[in-house]
């Protein structure tokens, strides 16, 4: 081959290059994009589903459209037995909900859609014997999977007695939720106003007045002194052990006579004053199958729990978890603590709180034997070390 041949030859080669290179640059500029959905073809697919969350019933749990630029569903109907279907959202807490049933949307990728729904509780006061009731009709609504929902209590008055609170029986002495507190309801019921004479108008017969730290105890005449003196050193103990459930409380040792007149005769110790403000009385009394100590650590306990709201503006027995522990408990079988604990949320705090202190604090026969579950102690751990801790929360 001689010389200008293969010159001719480099020629063309070079020619073909370039034209392959120009090609290329402009397939790349003007060709058109190539999405994962073109290379799969009809394997793409853009699916909804969709989460009852609460609700009883829907026509298709789930919807699906293949590659479609504009895929469009039409959102089925759901239903709840209990209550009303408001729409569809993306989160499982909405009550306001982006979408309702039969809307057509266009779905942008597969998402899960939640049904939004709820159903309605209601209280009734029972207005009977009372002289004035703000409301006796009360209703609020539990959204998707929530148990129950708030109410907040209405105000009464009868007319020369004490106010004590609302309670599920007509025949209790004292109500374990008050006027103007957030109540929280699980199912239809009626609740009673609960009245009786005012305690600060009962005079007793003070025998002796001692100071303990920054408390106030009253002895009854009458109160023996051999009782009051070992209620004494079940005071030193919780003071030692246990001293946020003392401080600041009124504990009056009060004669079997005059407790019976003031609370009945069915009760050793009793909480009152507004919202339980730390005054306790105390059944000064000799009989044995009663226990006092853990009476005493009880009706601390619902001192405590209000006066946690004073330090920190939210009561114990408003804390979530403390809340979640109730609800958990209380619907189960072989549930832990006696039936009255489960009475409300007041009286299930406090036991866990009696619980707490006489299998741990004070380890005690009859509680050292017995475990409780672990997220009763946890809780009651954290309280406990945000008490200590000045009510800062910070390293609890």
């Amino acid at each position: 081959m001689g010389r200008k041949r293969i010159l001719d030859v480099i020629c063309v080669i070079s020619i073909l290059l370039i034209i392959g290179i120009v090609g290329l640059v402009f397939y790349a500029i003007f060709a058109p994009d190539i999405t994962n959905d073109d290379l799969l073809g009809e394997i793409s697919l853009k699916e909804v589903n969709f989460d009852l969350n609460g609700a009883d019933f829907i026509e298709e749990k789930s919807i699906s459209c293949d590659n479609q630029k504009d895929c469009v569903i039409t959102l089925p109907i759901a239903t709840r037995k209990d209550g009303i279907v408001l729409g569809y959202d993306t989160s499982p807490v909405a009550t306001n909900p982006k979408y309702h049933m039969n809307d057509k949307i266009k779905v942008g990728k597969s998402m899960v859609l939640y049904v939004i729904s709820y159903t309605e509780k209601k209280i009734t006061i029972d207005e009977n014997n009372v002289d004035y009731l703000e409301n006796e009709n009360l209703s609020c609504k539990a959204f998707n999977k929530e148990k129950g929902c708030n109410v907040v209590l209405p105000k009464f008055n009868k007319i020369g007695y004490e106010n004590r609170g609302y309670s599920s029986s007509d025949n209790s002495l004292t109500g374990f939720a008050f006027p103007n507190e957030k109540y929280k309801i699980t199912k239809d019921m009626t609740l009673y106003p609960i009245y009786g004479i005012n305690n600060h108008l009962v005079t007793l017969d003070i025998d002796d007045v001692l100071s303990y730290n920054d408390s106030i105890i009253e002895i009854e005449n009458g109160c023996d002194e051999d009782v009051y003196k070992k209620y004494l050193e079940y005071v030193k103990e919780i003071d030692e052990k246990a001293n946020f459930l003392l401080l600041g409380n009124k504990i009056s040792f009060v004669s079997d006579d005059s407790f019976d007149d003031i609370w009945g005769t069915q009760y050793v110790g009793m909480n009152y004053g507004p919202n339980g403000a730390r005054s306790l009385d105390i059944r000064c009394s000799n009989k044995i199958f009663n226990d006092y100590y853990g009476t005493m650590v009880h009706e601390m306990s619902h001192s405590w729990d209000f006066f946690y709201g004073m330090r920190t503006n939210k009561n114990l027995s408003e804390q979530n978890d403390i809340i979640n522990l109730y609800n958990k408990y209380t619907v189960i079988p072989n549930r832990p603590f006696r039936d009255y604990s489960y009475s409300s949320i007041y009286e299930f705090l406090a036991d866990a709180v009696k619980y707490y202190y006489f299998k741990y604090l004070v380890p005690t026969r009859g509680y050292k034997e017995i475990d409780y579950p672990e997220d009763i102690k946890v809780s009651i751990e954290k309280y406990i070390c945000i008490a200590k801790n000045d009510y800062e929360e910070v390293g609890c």
